[in-house]
């Protein structure tokens, strides 16, 4: 099981987020049909991230993303975008999804596992709990996100872990 080993609280400034997105039913998600995977997998084989390099200035942050949100809809239902954050201003190319993040501060808690599924399932629940623990809450959160470092979640560690920096905005 994926266990939280740093916190830390830090102001995230105003960031584009760019990419392809999905719609899924939380209903669904909560039955264990999770189309996410498939999803990253769609992503990689079109090649999504190599059009960012096109405007490398206007990467906030070279590391991927995915981002689950209910922005806009209440439908029950959430998007996930898998991108990149970019400065304000960027081009967002065509057949892409844009969504400003409006500057807040966040939680990031840096979570260990042994692969992927182990540190995703887990981000939210522990990330959540240190934020809680510290005296914080998210009650109004309206987004998360998973953010994929090079070379912390790339690169597993002599013990073959590997390091998912999850991120919530938080209210106070």
């Amino acid at each position: 099981m994926g266990k939280l080993i740093k916190f830390q609280v830090a102001d995230l400034p105003d960031v584009l987020l760019v990419g392809k997105e999905i719609r899924h039913s939380m209903e669904e998600q909560m039955k264990g049909n999770n189309p996410i995977p498939a999803f990253w997998d769609r992503c990689f084989a079109e090649d999504i991230f190599s059009v960012f390099q096109k405007q490398a200035y206007s990467i906030f942050k070279s590391d991927y993303v995915g981002v689950m949100t209910d922005w806009d809809k209440g439908d029950g239902d959430f998007s996930y975008i898998i991108g990149m954050l970019m400065k304000p201003g960027a081009d967002v190319p065509e057949g892409y999804v844009s969504h400003v993040i409006k500057a807040t501060k966040v939680a990031i808690g840096w979570i260990q596992g042994k692969d992927v599924a182990d540190v995703c399932m887990n981000a939210h629940e522990l990330t959540e709990k240190a934020l809680e623990d510290k005296g914080h809450s998210c009650e109004k959160m309206t987004w998360s996100m998973e953010l994929y470092n090079c070379p912390r979640f790339t690169s597993p560690d002599e013990n073959g872990q590997i390091i998912l920096d999850y991120y919530i905005p938080i209210d106070k």
